[in-house]
């Protein structure tokens, strides 16, 4: 089964391991033929994460260099398709920023929600649960009816921060249902997964009821900041999706080769 990576971060994000170079290296090796690039845009300039304050907006990357070093690439290792794409976190919120780098050449846009309340990294030494619950998919929801892009990352992400994220179908059923109804994929999301019990963000009861509601299309995204966890667990996470689901990819921010769609 050909599978694609749709969510990968290099050294272009701040957070980031790994070159580029790398990434293609280990896809190459484990036999992943299509990677989509999705280094972190994020205009915050007040991130509050356990008592400090960030500002994310100055680590933002020269497109320029970005799209550079993509073709560069491309050229050398041209056994496997490499895209180019972003994870702008909260697109609402930053307009015009996001209209500017929607009008880019990007394969894929990826958006997510990396903080509540307009700066507090959602965990839970910093904001308590029902609280962080309640901003986070007030703002993915925002986001979901308001901006143009082609997935949504991780929608239980701050589950990695809670000993619980507990959050009622009522909230769940209004996000997935917006995302079907504007055609944004559900990203599943293997960067929570470090052994055989564990689940992908969303957990696999979210991914079933995006199903019961409509959604069929899924991506796969490892979220890999370094390159040994390109591609993490994708194996296992497919045998245990519902058979309806179709996992895809996207270039030039639409479905492309049908023949490459894998029905599970």
């Amino acid at each position: 089964m050909r599978l694609a990576d749709m969510h990968i971060h290099t050294t272009f994000s701040p957070d980031g391991k790994s070159s580029m170079e790398e990434q293609c290296i280990k896809a190459i090796e484990i036999g992943i033929p299509i990677i989509c690039f999705t280094d972190h845009v994020d205009f915050n300039s007040s991130e509050i994460n356990v008592g400090r304050i960030i500002n994310k907006a100055s680590t933002n990357f020269d497109v320029s260099e970005y799209f550079y070093e993509v073709n560069r690439l491309r050229r050398i290792y041209n056994s496997i398709q490499i895209l180019i794409g972003i994870e702008f976190s909260e697109p609402h919120l930053f307009p015009t920023e996001f209209e500017d780098y929607s009008s880019m050449p990007f394969d894929y846009i990826l958006g997510s929600i990396h903080h509540c309340y307009g700066s507090v990294f959602p965990g839970a030494k910093n904001i308590e649960e029902s609280k962080a619950i309640d901003e986070y998919y007030n703002l993915m929801l925002k986001s979901i009816q308001t901006c143009e892009f082609q997935a949504m990352a991780h929608i239980d992400f701050p589950r990695r921060y809670f000993d619980n994220w507990n959050v009622s179908d009522t909230i769940m059923d209004e996000i997935l249902n917006a995302m079907i109804k504007k055609d944004i994929i559900l990203e599943v999301n293997t960067s929570s997964i470090m052994n055989a019990s564990d689940e992908p963000l969303p957990r696999y009861s979210i991914i079933d009821r995006y199903v019961q509601l409509g959604g069929r299309m899924v991506v796969l995204g490892s979220d890999a900041h370094i390159s040994v966890k390109l591609g993490n667990a994708f194996s296992s996470v497919v045998r245990k999706l519902p058979n309806t689901c179709v996992i895809g990819y996207f270039k030039n921010r639409v479905l492309k080769n049908p023949e490459t769609i894998f029905h599970l």
